[in-house]
């Protein structure tokens, strides 16, 4: 996938939150002067969405909370899961090539309530073909209204539960973490209306994408899973992991290079690098604690070396270990996909000595729970 040339910018997704999600936000968190125009620019969007928005969760939403679109047996949600830069994009956009899968589009995860107010959608998805560029600023991965995306950011626009509030604002990840992900803190009232938002969204997502069974990818899911279990017992998790060296380097690489184009305030890079220590190993550590709680049958971990080296024979996996239907039909869409990502091009990383032993002590638990070494592939250089 070699993606488009097309440029563009991005606007932090706060322009499609409710006021007093965006209230909340800037009161806790201050905005660094530099970004005081991008966060005019994102006020002054959000009142212009704002009428378009209330009419959808006024007339059009409670029609869809009530329904039962998402509930049929054998049809429960299915939930990739892990670290980021694991390999999580790359298999949500095979699987999405199922033709039962539905997903959160990008357009859903800015707009989630413009969505079915034609007039209003009209503008900003519009706005939005135009403005956004033809590949992600971090990995060269092809970005497109209607294409498959995660929904973490659309979670925070009603209820203020969303993890992905740090892209704006970098210097509270950890307890952006501890609130969105273990829900320290949140008052019952709070969660139950974090799920009903999901719940929502999920059907939404079905009917925009005129799909039977959603497909979920979103790495904040890898701490919530027994949340997400006691939201939907019958849900399916598909976890997927890479060599945590590779993982680091491409986590730093990715919001190194994202983040200026969504901050509303300033970090250092080594806060920012100490942080992703510690976010891997809370998350990390979580899904192992939680991974007991998913009954037999309904979870399978994949490498994303696996995925690479033999991806028929991963996905055959997946749809046998989990009883999905449908393989022998989406196999030959799969294999179209697989073909075209041939071009793609992965970031090339290199490592200090240094960096390397901090990775294999901190995060060596786990390198032994997935038997991964030092990869071969990325030169050590011993400057600092």
């Amino acid at each position: 996938m070699s993606g488009s040339s097309k440029k563009g910018f991005l606007l932090p997704p706060a322009v499609g939150y409710s006021l007093s999600v965006i209230s909340g936000l800037l009161l806790k968190s201050r905005v660094s002067l530099v970004f005081i125009p991008r966060l005019i620019l994102t006020l002054l969007i959000n009142l212009v969405n704002w009428p378009f928005r209330v009419y959808e969760r006024i007339f059009i939403n409670p029609k869809y909370l009530k329904s039962s679109i998402d509930e049929k047996p054998g049809e429960a949600p299915i939930f990739i899961i892990g670290h980021w830069r694991s390999g999580t994009t790359h298999l949500h956009n095979i699987l999405c090539k199922d033709p039962q899968m539905g997903y959160t589009t990008t357009y859903q995860s800015v707009f989630p309530d413009t969505l079915f107010v034609k007039m209003g959608r009209f503008i900003f998805e519009g706005f939005a073909r135009i403005l956004i560029p033809g590949t992600r600023k971090g990995d060269n991965v092809t970005l497109g209204m209607t294409l498959p995306q995660e929904e973490e950011f659309a979670l925070g626009d009603k209820t203020p539960v969303c993890f992905y509030y740090f892209w704006m604002f970098p210097r509270h990840i950890r307890t952006y973490y501890e609130r969105s992900v273990r829900f320290k803190g949140l008052s019952v009232k709070t969660i139950e209306s974090w799920r009903s938002d999901y719940r929502l969204l999920i059907k939404k997502a079905l009917i925009n994408t005129g799909k039977s069974r959603f497909l979920s990818k979103n790495p904040p899911n890898t701490g919530r899973v027994k949340f997400l279990l006691e939201t939907y017992p019958n849900a399916r998790f598909i976890h997927i992991h890479r060599n945590p060296v590779e993982v680091f380097l491409s986590t730093q690489n990715f919001f190194r290079k994202m983040m200026p184009h969504l901050q509303l305030q300033t970090v250092k890079d080594d806060d920012l690098s100490n942080d992703i220590f510690i976010i891997y190993k809370q998350i990390m550590q979580d899904y192992l604690e939680q991974r007991s709680l998913i009954p037999k049958g309904q979870l399978v971990e994949i490498s994303y070396d696996e995925l690479e080296s033999q991806p028929e024979e991963g996905l055959d996996r997946i749809y046998k270990t989990l009883q999905i239907q449908g393989y022998d039909e989406a196999l030959p869409l799969f294999r179209s996909y697989l073909k075209r990502m041939k071009s793609y091009r992965k970031n090339k990383h290199f490592i200090t000595k240094e960096l390397q032993e901090r990775i294999l002590k901190e995060w060596g638990f786990a390198m032994k729970e997935w038997n991964y070494l030092q990869p071969e592939n990325i030169e050590i250089r011993h400057e600092k």
